[in-house]
């Protein structure tokens, strides 16, 4: 895009030069206007027009000004850029002295389009590419060839200096669209104000100030942002330096302030800098970039509440040459907040791709100021504790679909640590954070070591490759789930130590795909455990309602202490379907199969409720006719809805299990019959007679 920008640029000065002679030598409008076109097709490759008049001053300064020009590329339909005006003001004797100081440069409504299509070709690119800066002299020579008869001696055609007095670029915009990648943004309303331009080392200022627009495929066209630069510069082409100091980029209410030099350009290029930004506030420049939405919320604590989100500020500094880039020292504040980092970037060369490396360090880390406290305010009358032991929370809502930076993966080598002493969020604290990163032949790998987290630990590690392939591995030893019971408000009638097992895989290019690929299984084991039963006793008292005999569950009690508490949940394909679920506890099994809805936060199990007998323990006491009978039950409900509507019996099943059980208690009685009357010699006739009636 720079080299775009340039190119746009090199235009202008083209035009300067070539406009400046004809005017000397003609004021003939017309034959300007194919002199000039011509020079920046030659000198360009772009095909300039004209639409507009030319008017020239020759007093006090000479004046030209281009009304209704357009640039395009002969190879594509689109403008690359077009003005409604272009004015130019030439002082005379500096220009016969062989300094060219033009006294005004301006343009209004000028437009930049700047778009790739599908295929990954810019409107810009053209078949012959010529470089300005060699271009320029031969279209001198022609233009004073066809156009001027002047002698060495009347004009020094080696213009020894440029200088501008004003550049001026008033409500100028730039349309960037790239189909390939999906993105497009847009910058209006640009200005721009510069006084004593030059490019022989004396300072000048630069007042720029544009809106910034980004359009996101699923919100559309966001917010303008606007955003303002200022700065020192000092340009020295000849001996190939540049510098800004006392840069002011502002953001609202981000202001970032710093200095940056470019050395040596015409041979080995190098740069350096430093940057550092004002203490604001993180919130307010999310609203400002339009990530955010303004909300009474963050209104409060913008103005000062007691949960107000600390501000920020940061600061780096930069240095590097055409080979690498280095950032030794970043410096970040959020409140109590310390952050340090640093990186280095080694760009892509002809044998080996780009490669990155960083660390990261930070002590306490609060995110509770930028989370909502709805859950707090909802219980601080107390009146809805009962309904928050019976309200299972809804799941997050399913993210849009987000493609994986798989191309990326192929393009970098990455190597580096994030550690972090504590996290807090609201009621969570996790401490403890070490984290590595690795990309290496379109690898990712991903290494999470112990974390200390609800009196228990969790770590893990996480593996994408190229081709979208990933695999998950997580432990989770000793977490306490009273301590996880406010997020997961399902757990509040369980507690004890919980360890998990994940082992997880998935393919695709998106996060949906991997959705609906996963396979693998959690498994789980919950010791020192106290389970209220409700759920299981409403399912059973719905049952014995059906039972021709006496099947009371009231005698159950509310809360058990198991001795054994795991379960098991497979995947295969997605979670929407075919998942293998298994929970024990002592003598009570549930099993089945089904899936999970995210995107309407829906669930579907059809599962069987059986009481064990035998070796294992008789926690659940229950008539021994009874034991080792699977009971049809669905499980079929949002996740919102009480848990009271989460599962009922398939009735209809219960009946003909009671029947199957009737049938059987009749069989047993009259087998134990026939033995005790019948000789041994007829009781195996009678048996088979009864298979054949039962049967």
């Amino acid at each position: 895009m720079l080299k775009r920008v340039l190119k746009v640029l090199g235009v202008f000065v083209v035009l300067v030069i070539i406009s400046v002679m004809l005017l000397i030598n003609s004021v003939n409008t017309e034959t300007n206007k194919r002199a000039i076109q011509d020079a920046v097709l030659t000198a360009t490759g772009y095909e300039l027009t004209i639409a507009g008049d030319i008017d020239v001053n020759f007093f006090p300064s000479i004046g030209l000004t281009l009304n209704d020009v357009r640039l395009r590329n002969p190879a594509a339909p689109q403008e690359l850029a077009s003005t409604t005006a272009a004015i130019l003001t030439v002082d005379m004797r500096a220009l016969f002295s062989g300094n060219l100081l033009v006294q005004e440069l301006s343009t209004n409504d000028f437009h930049i389009n700047y778009f790739i299509d599908a295929e990954g070709q810019s409107i810009w690119d053209i078949d012959h590419e010529l470089e300005t800066s060699s271009a320029v002299g031969s279209v001198i020579t022609d233009a004073t060839t066809t156009s001027l008869e002047f002698s060495d001696n009347e004009l020094n055609n080696d213009i020894a200096t440029v200088s501008f007095e004003r550049i001026q670029i008033s409500n100028a915009s730039i349309d960037i669209q790239d189909i390939s990648q999906g993105t497009r943004y847009n910058i209006n309303n640009l200005n721009l104000d510069s006084r004593d331009t030059n490019i022989e080392g004396r300072p000048f200022v630069i007042n720029l100030t544009f809106d910034f627009l980004n359009y996101d495929a699923a919100v559309g066209e966001t917010l303008p942002t606007a955003m303002g630069l200022q700065s020192n510069v000092v340009a020295d082409i000849n001996q190939g330096n540049i510098s800004l100091s006392d840069i002011n980029l502002s953001l609202t209410p981000m202001l970032l302030q710093g200095n940056f030099a470019l050395s040596d350009l015409n041979n080995t290029m190098t740069y350096q800098g430093k940057m550092a930004s004002n203490s604001f506030d993180v919130i307010g420049l999310l609203q400002t970039l339009g990530l955010v939405e303004e909300s009474e919320e963050f209104t409060g604590a913008i103005v000062g509440s007691s949960n107000s989100p600390p501000l920020i500020n940061f600061g780096f500094s930069f240095s590097g040459n055409q080979e690498q880039m280095s950032i030794p020292d970043f410096t970040a504040s959020l409140g109590s907040t310390e952050v340090e980092a640093d990186a280095t970037v080694r760009f892509a060369t002809n044998f080996s791709p780009t490669n990155i490396s960083y660390d990261l360090k930070t002590n306490l880390l609060d995110l509770t100021p930028f989370l909502s406290n709805d859950d707090a305010e909802s219980d601080q009358d107390g009146e809805k504790a009962e309904d928050i032991q019976l309200i299972a929370n809804e799941p997050p809502a399913q993210p849009s679909k987000i493609e994986l930076p798989l191309e990326l993966l192929n393009t970098i080598n990455l190597l580096g640590s994030v550690s972090v002493e504590s996290i807090t969020a609201n009621e969570f604290d996790f401490t403890d954070i070490n984290m590595f990163t690795n990309i290496e032949n379109g690898v990712l790998d991903i290494e999470i070591q112990p974390i200390s987290a609800f009196d228990g630990t969790i770590e893990g590690a996480i593996r994408l490759d190229g081709l979208g392939r990933l695999s998950t591995q997580f432990v989770a030893s000793e977490l306490g789930i009273t301590d996880l019971a406010p997020s997961i408000s399902r757990f509040e009638s369980i507690t004890g130590k919980l360890g998990a097992l994940v082992d997880l895989q998935a393919q695709g290019s998106t996060t949906n795909d991997l959705m609906d690929s996963l396979s693998g299984s959690t498994s789980f084991i919950v010791y020192e455990s106290n389970v209220n039963i409700g759920l299981i006793k409403q399912v059973f008292t719905a049952i014995a309602a059906l039972s021709p005999r006496e099947f009371s569950v009231d005698q159950w009690p509310d809360v058990i202490q198991y001795n054994e508490l795991n379960g098991y949940i497979g995947f295969e394909n997605g979670i929407s379907e075919g998942q293998q679920v298994n929970l024990r506890m002592d003598n009570i099994d549930i099993s089945g199969t089904g899936g999970i809805d995210i995107d309407a936060a829906t669930f579907d199990y059809e599962l069987t409720f059986t009481v064990l007998g035998g070796e294992h323990s008789q926690t659940i006491p229950i008539d021994t006719l009874y034991h080792h009978v699977p009971w049809p039950v669905r499980c079929n409900a949002a996740f919102s809805d009480a848990i009271t509507q989460y599962c009922r019996p398939d009735f209809e099943a219960v009946r003909e299990v009671f029947s199957q059980l009737g049938r059987n208690a009749f069989r047993e009685y009259l087998e134990d019959t026939l033995t005790d009357r019948l000789s041994e010699d007829l009781q195996e006739a009678g048996r088979g007679i009864l298979r054949r009636i039962f049967n």
